[in-house]
């Protein structure tokens, strides 16, 4: 059975735009892409960069909003759980830029003095308006990946290189200033929920069995999904289970009723109505837009 692809941890597995390279560029993105203006939440070992060119979004990380508005970017550390969603009706525009901290250097060295402290510092999120030296060294990566001059990756990674040069001088600001805060203990409970979900949505799944992969009680198993995903479990489930079924219209030819068993929905019904629900098209339809046929 066909799935969206993650980590042995569950964490997501980024579709680069050339897969020998461990960086991904999309400007002009949308949240209208997304049912209900809202990405569902989701964390990967790859940095993450969104720079809000029109309108306005909320962007949560580790349960923390961060209101962004046009001229506003956020520069997200690895292994963090976020998600965005739309904050008034209208759209939002943005542009994101992923990579992997391995582009920078393959040197043991460099990686041990100058990557790894970044990665492992309790710094999940910077938040940065666009005359930073941070946000002007990704938008010009940006701009050499979408004009693609020659040796434009080796561009890329100048720019890249600058930006972590920049963002590691910060860290060490910050370690220098005091002990760091005390991580949050939930934001490891819930993705150990979360990961219970990715890897069981094909199956019937109860409310316990979630909690219990938190080790928690129901009522606290709640708090902590309104908490970082504004959502019940139920709905999360849901709405992971609209995404996989997504996935596997965009990418497989399996039927709509092979998908709709394969992604944990008792009948092929059922799964229309609530895919139409999420996504304003019944899943034929969608699967017709996506493959650009009329």
């Amino acid at each position: 059975m066909a799935q969206i692809h993650r980590r042995e941890d569950d964490s997501e597995i980024m579709y680069y735009n050339d897969p020998e390279v461990p960086f991904y560029v999309r400007d002009h993105s949308r949240l209208s892409m997304f049912p209900n203006r809202e990405m569902l939440a989701h964390w990967h070992e790859d940095i993450e960069y969104i720079h809000v060119r029109e309108g306005k979004m909320a962007y949560h990380v580790n349960g923390v909003e961060i209101p962004l508005g046009a001229g506003q970017a956020v520069l997200i550390n690895a292994r963090q759980l976020h998600h965005a969603q739309a904050t008034s009706g209208e759209d939002c525009v943005y542009l994101a830029v992923l990579f992997r901290p391995e582009i920078l250097s393959n040197n043991i060295a460099l990686r041990s003095n100058y990557i790894d402290p970044v990665i492992s510092a309790h710094i999940p999120y910077l938040l940065l308006e666009e005359s930073h030296p941070l946000c002007i060294c990704l938008d010009e990566a940006a701009r050499l990946h979408r004009e693609k001059a020659p040796a434009f990756e080796l561009r890329v990674l100048s720019q890249l290189n600058q930006m972590w040069a920049l963002f590691f001088q910060l860290v060490q600001q910050e370690s220098n200033a005091g002990p760091p805060p005390q991580s949050d203990p939930d934001v490891a409970v819930q993705k150990q929920m979360a990961d219970y979900i990715y890897r069981n949505y094909p199956h019937r799944l109860t409310l316990g069995q979630i909690a219990q992969a938190g080790g928690v009680c129901k009522s606290k198993c709640c708090q902590i999904f309104k908490k970082y995903f504004r959502k019940t479990p139920g709905e999360f489930l849901m709405a992971y289970r609209l995404e996989a079924a997504a996935h596997l219209l965009r990418t497989t030819g399996q039927s709509v009723t092979e998908i709709a068993y394969a992604c944990g929905f008792n009948s092929p019904s059922y799964f229309t109505e609530a895919f139409r629900r999420e996504h304003g098209y019944t899943p034929r339809r969608f699967r017709q837009q996506s493959s650009g046929e009329k």
